[in-house]
């Protein structure tokens, strides 16, 4: 299962990802994506589990109350998406976008930041306290 982050962590993890990022060679998939997945409505500890095991390790899940903020490194907006719509199809949720990619959205950590807690609050109305 995937460990959780604490959401403190996240724009060090993404300023990092840049930096690792800046350092590589050209070939190297350089996107990466962040997407909200809305679980406040879930009190089944199994749903959750089954959500954490279903990322890869090289995933980032940081907890911000009771929803999940996913790092996708070498994930461009498509791969988000699937991954998200999925998800949400799982869950049964609507679908909303609540994906942002590096470098489409921000190049930058504090803009990619700005840039997601736009979407979630158009999206779910949820003030992100990042």
């Amino acid at each position: 299962m995937t460990e959780l982050f604490p959401i403190s962590t996240l724009k060090s993890l993404i300023s990092h990802h840049i930096a690792l990022i800046d350092r590589s060679d050209t070939y190297t998939t350089q996107e990466f994506a962040l997407l909200f997945l809305k679980m406040e409505d879930y009190d089944n500890l199994e749903i959750k589990k089954s959500i954490q095991i279903i990322f890869r390790d090289s995933d980032i899940i940081f907890n911000i109350g009771e929803n999940y903020v996913i790092l996708l490194p070498k994930t461009n907006w498509n791969g988000a998406y699937e991954l998200l719509k999925g998800l949400q199809e799982f869950l049964d949720q609507e679908l909303y976008d609540s994906i942002v990619t590096f470098p489409d959205d921000a190049e930058d950590a504090e803009g990619l930041i700005t840039a997601f807690r736009n979407v979630v609050k158009r999206y779910y109305a949820i003030e992100l306290d990042i």
